[in-house]
């Protein structure tokens, strides 16, 4: 198993009875789940290839850009 996912499905929606007449909403929740499942063959051939093990192109132009998040300039830092 090489990966699982458990994502929000739809809610069944049931009307349960009441005294007098009336009638209470029961809200029952669903989920999606997903699982892959890889084939532990397709590793050996794999390793037989070194090209496919890494990526051709990497972005080295990636820059890091941090901001002062302590003060904005703004309204809230006035005293």
């Amino acid at each position: 198993m090489s990966k699982a996912e458990v994502n929000e499905g739809t809610t069944v929606k049931k009307w349960k009875p009441r005294a007098r007449g009336r009638s209470y909403p029961i809200k029952r929740p669903t989920c999606h789940i997903s699982i892959v499942v890889k084939d532990i063959s397709l590793d050996k051939y794999i390793e037989t290839f070194p090209w496919l093990k890494k990526p051709r192109w990497k972005n080295k132009d990636t820059n890091m850009i941090y901001h002062d998040m302590d003060s904005s300039g703004g309204v809230w830092d006035k005293k």
